[in-house]
């Protein structure tokens, strides 16, 4: 499905620059060569094939900051239209300044905006602006048709589970049937009462009871679980959702009048109905893309400037005690995926071989010397730029644990699984407010840090946990 996905943003990357290009010619032959303004005929030449390019480049990297490039078969055109107008917008503002540069010095000086907005310069922006409006919206209709009629036929579609074979899960099947356009079908059921069928949708099976749910939705390929009124109770959603932290599905919940109103989630229109989306990623598509891309820049820079200190701090930690340098271990990541992540060993070699896993102490003995001075400014987490590099972490995030205690603490700790579903990073809130994990403790506390990051998840937040790790390092303190 995953592949099904891509396939379809791929095609639609490459009808943004059919439309793109085609809005760039229309409007050139518009300005110049259809006769509806009072200028001197100008014949394409190829002259302008250059700056065609350069501005399709433009283009789709701008769709691709502001979120056109998200799944939007199950959001509202007009939604979808709004965010194409508003990201054409800005594009052509950006156009305006850059290509009137020396326009606009010359206004400052002289403040005559004769010399900075020309009649001509007025009418090309215009007309450039309104041709890639309409064929940009035209396109994404064009594809969303074509897409939903595929969809309508039953081809490509994502399957669901409704969990709860009940009167609210009956409904929930008759209005997503009503809309099969938007590529989604009921596969059956999830129910802690294994035996009940459903009235008018017999026809559905019921698969099996809460725990099972990772078992069918592998089995079944399912892409999303909704949670109708199976409980009044949040300790049940929560055991619901237990079962969900390692899957790649989206979870939904039919909301209560009492949820609208406390407004503790946000409502969406999904599948034609009003449903509130779970364990959803609080950064915006677009801050998310200049994350990653933050992620991968600064990583590299790290990695490649600082090598013969890296070298050195290697040098150091073979000399000073035997083993490897770099220290590899099973972590869990996001959704649950387990990776290799590294370290500069700051521990002696099989430190853990007789006393299994275990947290780190303040004077713990398994810490070599060299490891104490990597540990207390913060150097031993330098290889996981690598990490940082390959996507299996983020330079901010909660920090990634061990399956052994992942186990532990998802039955110990309410709403852990929220703290799975974000990607690991080498540094986070929890690690600039709270110390080092000695105890079970110490992670219950560091939790509670990570789900504020994960319900305040954004730029200006990973600055300012950047900024304090920094003065973590540099002044070789620990966060408090």
């Amino acid at each position: 499905m995953r592949s099904v996905r891509f396939t379809e943003k791929f095609v639609t990357f490459l009808f943004d620059l059919f439309a793109v290009n085609v809005a760039f010619f229309t409007a050139y032959w518009i300005r110049f060569s259809s006769g509806i303004f009072h200028f001197d005929n100008v014949p394409v030449s190829f002259t302008y094939v250059e700056p065609s390019l350069i501005l399709s480049f433009g283009w789709i990297v701008l769709f691709f900051f502001t979120g056109l490039y998200r799944d939007w078969n199950k959001e509202s055109r007009l939604d979808e239209f709004f965010v194409v107008a508003r990201t054409v917008f800005i594009g052509i503002f950006l156009l305006f300044l850059v290509t009137g540069a020396p326009q606009i010095m010359e206004f400052l000086e002289s403040g005559d905006i004769r010399r900075f907005l020309t009649p001509t310069k007025f009418a090309t922006i215009i007309t450039y602006g309104c041709c890639m409006l309409f064929f940009a919206a035209a396109n994404r209709f064009v594809m969303h048709t074509l897409i939903g009629t595929l969809f309508s036929k039953g081809i490509a579609v994502s399957k669901v589970l409704i969990v709860g074979a009940n009167e609210s899960g009956e409904k929930l099947v008759r209005d997503i049937h009503s809309f099969p356009k938007l590529g989604y079908r009921v596969a059956g059921f999830i129910d802690d009462d294994g035996n009940r069928k459903g009235g008018s949708c017999a026809e559905l099976p019921v698969f099996g009871t809460y725990s099972d749910i990772p078992a069918i939705v592998q089995k079944e390929r399912i892409r999303g679980l909704i949670i109708g009124h199976v409980s009044g109770s949040a300790n049940e959603i929560t055991r619901i959702l237990n079962y969900c932290g390692d899957l790649r599905v989206n979870v939904y919940l039919v909301p209560s009048l009492m949820d609208v109103i406390s407004g503790h989630q946000k409502t969406h229109q999904i599948f034609g109905v009003p449903l509130m989306v779970l364990l959803q990623d609080h950064m915006p598509g677009w801050e998310a893309q200049v994350k990653r891309i933050i992620d991968i820049f600064v990583s590299f820079l790290v990695l490649v400037l600082g090598f013969p200190v890296w070298f050195a701090v290697g040098a150091l930690i073979k000399f000073t005690s035997p083993g490897d340098v770099i220290f590899k271990q099973e972590r869990v990541g996001r959704n649950g995926k387990n990776y290799t992540m590294y370290k500069f060993r700051s521990m002696y070699e099989d430190a853990e071989k007789r006393s299994g896993p275990q947290w780190a102490t303040e004077n713990d003995p398994r810490i070599t010397p060299m490891g104490r001075f990597i540990r207390k400014t913060r150097l031993d987490e330098i290889p996981q730029f690598f990490n940082v590099l390959k996507g299996e972490m983020s330079l901010v995030g909660p920090r990634p644990e061990r399956p052994f205690f992942v186990e532990q603490l998802k039955q110990e700790i309410p709403w852990y699984v929220r703290r799975i579903k974000m990607k690991p990073g080498i540094t986070g809130w929890a690690q600039v407010k709270h110390k080092y994990d000695a105890s079970i403790e110490d992670v219950k506390q560091k939790v509670l840090y990570d789900l504020y990051y994960f319900e305040n998840m954004s730029l200006s937040l990973d600055l300012k946990i950047l900024v304090r790790t920094v003065l973590v390092v540099l002044t070789g303190k620990g966060a408090h």
